[in-house]
């Protein structure tokens, strides 16, 4: 993962030669969809985790911006009776750290490009992420990938997942530029991943005997803590849904235009200033 860093960053660096630039940070939080959520695809407000950043962003013309950023966040989820779910006493959290790049259709420019503008705009673009479930197990956090909690790794089940993955990025927010120079933005955006283990949890079929005699009984027991006689208890089960897994980061930048300003308000094709 710091590879990939700092070969995205040497990328980006090389490209910005004699281009309009701005340096930022961000802050805001982070939530997901997944197996935790009430419905198949719906969002997990209820553990918000904070989350935040550092940007690059290229302006070559006040239409589109391309920015790439290194962002860190949380998210975390349990089931139970408190968010309408059938409790299977599970849990998670993971922290998420995320290289991404994403370009901006800057839609509309309003007010004075000497004083402020506001500017909305759509996002899209890709990232590359690592993350890394935990369960919590009598007041401990226990990294649950190497533990194989649905089998992986034994025989009939599948390897065991990556923990890098990629997403794509999709939506929107509103720049307010600042006498050419200055930019606070808000900005709501998901990113779809391609895996269904941000949580740990799959709709794959487990057989709790498997677990336990190929990966061990604390493997077995944060499988499926609702297991306490397996002579009398259900064995076979799924444990979540077959959709892949969502995370969501929205919060407020700060950035600082370098050179001739930003490319939102300089000079290129773009849409009109009132």
């Amino acid at each position: 993962m710091r590879t990939i860093i700092l070969l995205s960053l040497l990328t980006f660096a090389t490209f910005l030669s004699a281009q309009k630039l701005e340096l930022g940070l961000w802050g805001g939080t982070s939530f997901y969809s997944g197996d935790f959520t009430p419905q198949e695809f719906d969002f997990y407000l209820q553990e918000q985790q904070p989350a935040g950043g550092i940007f690059l962003r290229l302006n070559p013309s006040k239409v589109v911006s391309l920015e790439l950023g290194v962002n860190l966040g949380k998210i975390a989820g349990e089931d139970g009776e408190d968010n309408g779910q059938t409790s299977r006493n599970l849990n998670f959290r993971s922290n998420i750290t995320e290289v991404g790049l994403k370009l901006d259709l800057n839609l509309v420019h309003w007010g004075n490009v000497r004083r402020t503008q506001v500017v909305p705009y759509l996002m899209g673009g890709a990232a590359v992420f690592r993350f890394n479930p935990e369960g919590r197990l009598d007041g401990n956090w226990i990294e649950l990938q190497p533990l194989g909690t649905e089998g992986q790794g034994a025989p009939g089940y599948a390897k065991p997942y990556s923990l890098t993955d990629f997403a794509i990025i999709g939506g929107g927010g509103l720049k307010f530029i600042i006498k050419q120079r200055f930019t606070i933005g808000l900005e709501l955006g998901g990113r779809k991943t391609f895996t269904d283990y941000l949580d740990d949890v799959s709709n794959t079929n487990v057989n709790y005997l498997d677990v336990l005699e190929t990966n061990g009984s604390l493997a077995a027991q944060l499988s499926n803590p609702n297991i306490k006689d397996p002579e009398v208890d259900n064995l076979n089960y799924r444990r979540g849904g077959g959709l892949k897994d969502w995370y969501f980061r929205g919060g407020i930048s700060f950035s600082f235009a370098f050179g001739e300003g930003s490319g939102v308000n300089g000079r290129g094709i773009g849409c009109p200033t009132f």
